[in-house]
């Protein structure tokens, strides 16, 4: 009996010291929490639009006083254009996740969450639409089933399955013929086991 109870604090005094190290876990640990603007989990935020491929369209990403990052700019139809994206990589380790949510304030236009992991061949990715309302924040929630994986906006046939625990980069991109401006606040992404 005594042996259990000092089993019992030392987990209870393990558990607080993890909480207070890395203290995006929650309680339970069965959530881990990735705010956007953390250059913990997220380094360098990188721009990568269709000027690559001869277009015009433009974007950047700022700090917003909301504590979020501002991805913005103007998406352009001309010279066979039409994307603005970015992408980080995460430097946190991902765990084994059944689901995502990610929590952002929209313009209204639909976006796509954007993840890697190194099973991908260059320029691959898996890929989820989502449409957010003007003004507002709103969660979005993935499965792995959600995601497909496309290269240049074709699907891939025959790609790897998403585990959530091997994603190391994190993006969004805006196109789908969206032309004119676009504005979206990204706040934070949720991992849940």
């Amino acid at each position: 009996m005594k042996q259990q109870k000092i089993t019992t604090s030392i987990y209870t005094t393990a558990s607080v010291l993890l909480l207070m190290c890395n203290p995006v876990l929650s309680a339970s640990e069965a959530k881990m929490l990735l705010h956007f603007i953390d250059l913990h989990h997220f380094p360098q935020w990188n721009i990568n639009n269709d000027t690559v491929m001869g277009g015009v369209s433009q974007s950047h990403i700022t700090q917003h006083p909301q504590q979020a990052l501002l991805f913005s700019g103007t998406v352009s139809l001309a010279n066979n254009g039409g994307f603005a994206s970015t992408e980080s990589r995460i430097i946190k380790e991902i765990p084994a996740a059944s689901a995502i949510t990610v929590t952002l304030k929209g313009d209204g236009k639909t976006y796509q969450l954007r993840l890697k992991t190194p099973a991908l061949s260059y320029g691959e990715a898996y890929v989820a639409n989502f449409t957010t309302q003007a003004d507002t924040i709103t969660q979005h929630r993935f499965t792995a089933s959600d995601f497909s994986v496309s290269f240049r906006g074709r699907k891939v046939a025959n790609a790897p399955a998403l585990a959530f625990v091997d994603i190391d980069r994190m993006g969004f991109l805006v196109a789908q013929k969206q032309q004119g401006p676009f504005a979206i606040e990204l706040h934070s992404v949720e991992f849940e086991r």
